[in-house]
C-alpha cells in the first residue's frame, strides 16, 4: 500500500494538536498554566513528568477537572462497552467512557484472561489481532467501509488469516489520548483488596508508564463495581451484593487502591441505592455508604437510582430523589460543594439529560441501555426518538449500524467470555440486535439470519444483512404504513412490554398469534423468545434458588 504523502501526515498531526489545545483551553485559562501542560495523557508524558508539568497539573486541578468536567457518560456494560462502541458513542457526544467490568481475581491469575478482556493499550500501539478478531474480519470487502478511510488500515488488501496474524499489527490505538478522546475509566469487580489493587497495577503498567508515583497513559481512573444486581454477582461476591454484604470491605478496597496505585489515577465506585430510601432506615444506610466511601478516598461516585431488586422486568422508575440526597450528603460530608456525583438511570431520551441534571444536582448523567439502542443519545443535535418520523428513525439506526461496523473493522472487539474463536463477532452481533431491534422484530426471517451462529460470523456477513434490511424498506411508502410509536417498539422498553404482556395473559386475554405464516425455524425462534420473556419475568425466583 502506498504511504501517505508527508505533507498530509503533517496536516493531520497539526490538526490534532490544535484540536487538543482548543479542548483544554478553558482549564488552562482558569488555572493559570498553559494548555500544553494539560496534556497529561499524550505520547511525550515521560518528558512532562521529568520536567514537573504533570505534577503541576495534578496539584492545581481536581480529578473531575482533569476528566474535563463531563456531562454525558457511557456506562460500563459487560461485553457491550467494547472499544468500537466506545468510539461510536464518543463520536456522538459521550465525554467519559467506562470499559466493561473485568474480574480482578481472574485478571491477576491469567494473562490470557487479560488479553481477552482488556481492550485498552498504550497510546499509538498497533493492536495485534486475536483469533476471534481475525474471524470477524474474514472475507471483508474494504470498498464497503463507508466512513473509515482505507488509508487508516495498515493492510487493506492482505488476506487475513491465523497464519499471518502474528506478523500483522492492526490499527493504532488512540483512545484516551487527549489528542483524540479522553477520558477513560476501567471498571473492576472483586472483593479482595489485594487482588483489586494488583489487577489495577497490571492494567496501568500494561497501558502506560509510572514514574515518581505518577501514571502516564490512557486510563484516567479505576472504578469498583458495586452496582451489578445479577445472580452471578452474588455468587462471585461483587457488584450490588458486595455492598449489601459488607460496606467495610468496599471501603477497604478503596483505601488499598488509594494507598498503592499512582496518585493521579482516580478511584470511583458505582453503586445502587438501598431499599426503602425515603424512610428513616433507608436514608440512614444511604448516608452511611456515601460518607464512608468518601472517607475511604473515592474521587467520584456513580449512583444508580434503583435498588438491587429492581432489575429487568421488576425495574421501576429511577429514583432521582435518592440521587439528589446523595448529592447533598456528599457536599456536606466532603466539604466540597462540587464533589462529583454521576446520576445513572432514567435517561431514555436526549431531553432527559438536562431534566436529570436539574432535578438531582448531579455533575453528570450516565446511560447504558438507552445508548445501546441510540448511540447518539448525547448528541447536541439529536432528537428524541418520539420526535422522529418512522423513516428518519430507520435511516438513523441503519447509519449507526454501519458506523459501528466501521469501528469494528479498525478495532475488532476483544472476545471477552464469549468465545476464543467467535467472541469478537458475538459482541458485534449483540450490538446489531439492539441497534436494529425494531426492524428485526418486523422481519422475523432476517432476525433468524442474525441469530445464525454458523451462517452469520463476520463483519462482511453483517454488512450484507444490513443491505438486505435496507432493500426491504427501500420501496416502502412511509406515509401510508401504520407504525407503532417509538416507545412501543423500543428495545429499551422490552422488559416493560414483557411484563405488561404477562399481566394480560394472567387476566385471560390471549395475545394474537405470532406463528401464522412462519416457517418451522421461525416458529421455534418465536417460541424461544416467549420462553425467555417468561424466565426474565421471574429473576428474583432464580436468585432465591441459588
Amino acid at each position: 500500500m502506498t504511504s501517505l504523502p508527508k505533507f498530509i501526515v503533517l496536516i493531520a498531526f497539526t490538526t490534532n494538536i490544535f484540536s487538543m489545545l482548543h479542548a483544554s483551553a478553558f482549564l488552562a485559562r482558569s488555572r493559570g498554566f498553559t494548555a500544553s501542560e494539560l496534556v497529561f495523557n499524550s505520547r511525550c508524558l515521560s518528558h512532562q513528568i521529568a520536567d514537573g508539568s504533570l505534577e503541576k497539573v495534578f496539584k492545581c486541578s481536581t480529578y473531575w477537572e482533569r476528566l474535563g468536567s463531563p456531562k454525558c457518560v457511557m456506562a460500563p456494560m459487560v461485553a457491550q462497552s467494547d472499544l468500537p462502541f466506545r468510539r461510536l458513542c464518543r463520536a456522538y457526544g459521550a465525554e467519559l467512557c467506562f470499559t466493561q467490568m473485568i474480574h480482578s481475581f481472574n485478571l491477576v491469575k491469567s494473562k490470557s484472561f487479560l488479553d481477552a478482556q482488556l481492550d485498552v493499550y498504550r497510546i499509538g500501539e498497533k493492536i495485534t489481532l486475536s483469533p476471534s478478531g481475525i474471524n470477524a474480519l474474514a472475507g471483508i470487502d474494504f470498498s464497503q467501509e463507508k466512513n473509515i478511510p482505507l488509508n487508516s488500515l495498515p493492510h487493506p488488501h492482505i488476506a487475513i488469516s491465523e497464519a499471518n496474524a502474528s506478523k500483522l499489527r492492526w490499527s493504532c490505538y488512540q483512545e484516551g489520548d487527549v489528542m483524540q478522546e479522553n477520558p477513560l475509566i476501567v471498571q473492576l469487580a472483586g472483593y479482595d483488596p489485594g487482588h483489586v489493587t494488583k489487577a489495577s497495577m497490571i492494567i496501568l503498567e500494561r497501558t502506560g508508564d509510572i514514574i515518581d508515583g505518577l501514571y502516564s497513559g490512557p486510563v484516567s481512573g479505576i472504578d469498583i463495581n458495586c452496582g451489578c444486581p445479577q445472580a452471578i454477582a452474588r455468587k462471585g461476591r461483587y457488584g450490588a451484593f458486595l455492598m449489601e454484604e459488607s460496606l467495610d470491605t468496599v471501603c477497604d478496597i478503596v483505601s488499598a487502591l488509594r494507598r498503592d496505585i499512582p496518585r493521579n489515577v482516580g478511584i470511583s465506585v458505582k453503586m445502587r441505592i438501598p431499599e426503602n430510601v425515603g424512610g428513616s432506615e433507608g436514608d440512614k444506610i444511604l448516608k452511611e455508604r456515601v460518607c464512608k466511601l468518601i472517607d475511604a478516598g473515592i474521587d467520584l461516585l456513580t449512583v444508580h437510582g434503583r435498588t438491587i431488586s429492581e432489575n429487568k422486568t421488576k425495574v421501576k422508575e429511577c429514583n432521582w430523589d435518592a440521587i439528589s440526597r446523595v448529592v447533598d450528603i456528599a457536599k456536606v460530608h466532603s466539604g466540597d460543594c462540587n464533589f462529583p456525583i454521576i446520576a445513572n438511570g432514567g435517561i431514555e431520551y436526549s431531553s432527559d439529560i438536562q431534566k436529570c441534571l436539574e432535578y438531582t444536582g448531579a455533575s453528570a448523567v450516565m446511560s447504558s441501555e438507552a445508548l445501546l439502542e441510540n448511540p447518539g443519545l448525547f448528541s447536541i443535535e439529536g432528537k428524541d426518538d418520539r420526535d422522529l418520523s418512522p423513516e428518519e428513525m430507520f435511516q438513523r439506526q441503519l447509519k449507526y449500524s454501519h458506523e459501528y461496523l466501521d469501528f469494528c473493522t479498525l478495532y475488532p472487539p476483544v472476545p471477552g467470555s464469549l468465545g476464543i474463536k467467535g467472541g469478537s463477532f458475538s459482541c458485534i452481533r449483540s450490538h446489531l440486535f439492539k441497534l436494529m431491534y425494531r426492524y428485526l422484530e418486523e422481519q422475523p426471517d432476517l432476525r433468524t439470519k442474525m441469530s445464525d451462529l454458523l451462517g452469520l460470523t463476520s463483519i462482511q456477513n453483517a454488512r450484507n444483512l444490513l443491505d438486505e434490511i435496507e432493500e426491504r424498506y427501500a420501496n416502502l411508502d412511509w406515509n401510508s404504513k401504520t407504525f407503532k410509536n417509538a416507545k412501543e417498539t423500543s428495545w429499551y422498553r422490552r422488559h416493560r412490554d414483557a411484563k405488561q404482556s404477562l399481566r394480560m395473559r394472567t387476566r385471560g386475554q390471549k395475545a394474537k398469534s405470532e406463528l401464522s405464516g412462519l416457517s418451522v425455524v421461525e416458529k421455534k425462534l418465536v417460541i424461544q423468545r416467549r420462553i425467555q420473556k417468561l424466565k426474565e419475568s421471574r429473576p428474583m425466583t432464580k436468585l432465591r434458588a441459588m
